[in-house]
């Protein structure tokens, strides 16, 4: 099948989806109210004295030599995968905190802006970052930059920001006109911060698949849809079709591919990740997993997760 007929096949999947939020948005108020499982109560799965304990990187690739794998090439395919995605080298496997060896670092904003140009995600979210303290919203347009231009970390990001940024009490802290002004413009949009957050953490889940849904992401949906409403939780799982739709068209326009669907030879995510996202729109990740087997065991904080070992399609 040819990369301009998977294009065609995905369109048509996205303006599917579309579709079904416009259709599901009359029923949103007559959905049960929903349990959301914790990330280390997964249903199903008991937590087995045998299963093994993995705390670090340094863990995984003990268990996966012991598994006669080859624990070099897993893990760096794991993070290459990630780095395509635009996870930079400071977010760690299982929550590890890595040694910061980024390339950008030293160069001034002109410089960054300059690279941003050409197409570079880790230009673009780090002019984001820097973007942050003087005027949030000029931060989250550089990492919309780095979404369109494939970054599932971006999507994380804004998520992140959104959840903290989305709190009016923060215009207090701040007497800086530009500060305030922005603030105000986050929170007087037609959805809530939080809902918005919601949707950007699950569009990451719909373009990067479960190999992106950890413990810690899952603490995030979690924490979000428990407090908002059965309503503005659903409407938020229907706007993250959107975001990927609106995505895919962007990219699209650029000449682009829609997102890679390109799956690791490695990955990491909680236990049964199909299981946790209970979403009145379904969840289709673009990165599929089904070649992959699966090997449970006991993370940091004993959240149950699993790796998953695939092989080349």
């Amino acid at each position: 099948m040819s990369r301009f007929t998977v294009t065609i096949l995905l369109a048509t999947m996205l303006l599917g989806m579309l579709l079904w939020i416009v259709l599901s948005t009359v029923a949103q108020f007559a959905n049960p109210p929903r349990a959301i499982p914790a990330p280390d109560s997964t249903p199903g799965v008991v937590l087995d004295p045998k299963l093994p304990r993995i705390r670090s990187i340094a863990d995984l690739a003990t268990n996966l030599s012991a598994s006669a794998h080859d624990a070099d090439v897993l893990l760096a395919n794991l993070v290459s995968w990630r780095s395509e995605r635009g996870y930079p080298d400071t977010a760690g496997l299982l929550g590890e905190i890595l040694p910061a060896t980024h390339p950008y670092t030293d160069l001034d904003d002109a410089g960054l802006v300059a690279i941003a140009g050409r197409g570079d995600v880790t230009a673009m979210q780090l002019l984001a970052e820097r973007s942050l303290s003087s005027n949030p919203v000029e931060a989250l347009e550089w990492y919309d930059h780095a979404i369109i231009n494939g970054s599932v970390f971006a999507m994380l990001r804004v998520a992140d920001l959104l959840t903290t940024l989305g709190d009016p009490a923060l215009i207090d802290f701040n007497s800086d006109p530009i500060w305030q002004q922005a603030l105000a413009e986050i929170n007087a949009g037609p959805l809530s911060p939080k809902v918005r957050a919601l949707a950007w953490s699950i569009a990451a889940i719909h373009v990067g698949g479960y190999a992106v849904l950890d413990a810690h992401l899952a603490q995030r949906i979690t924490a979000l849809k428990s407090s908002l409403d059965d309503a503005s939780a659903d409407i938020g799982c229907e706007t993250a079709q959107q975001y990927v739709l609106e995505a895919a068209t962007a990219r699209r326009a650029r000449g682009g591919a829609v997102f890679s669907m390109n799956a690791p030879t490695y990955a990491l995510s909680i236990a049964e990740p199909e299981n946790f996202l209970r979403c009145n729109v379904p969840v289709v990740p673009l990165v599929q997993l089904q070649n992959c087997a699966i090997e449970l065991f006991v993370g940091p904080g004993d959240a149950l997760w699993q790796q998953w070992i695939c092989t080349p399609n």
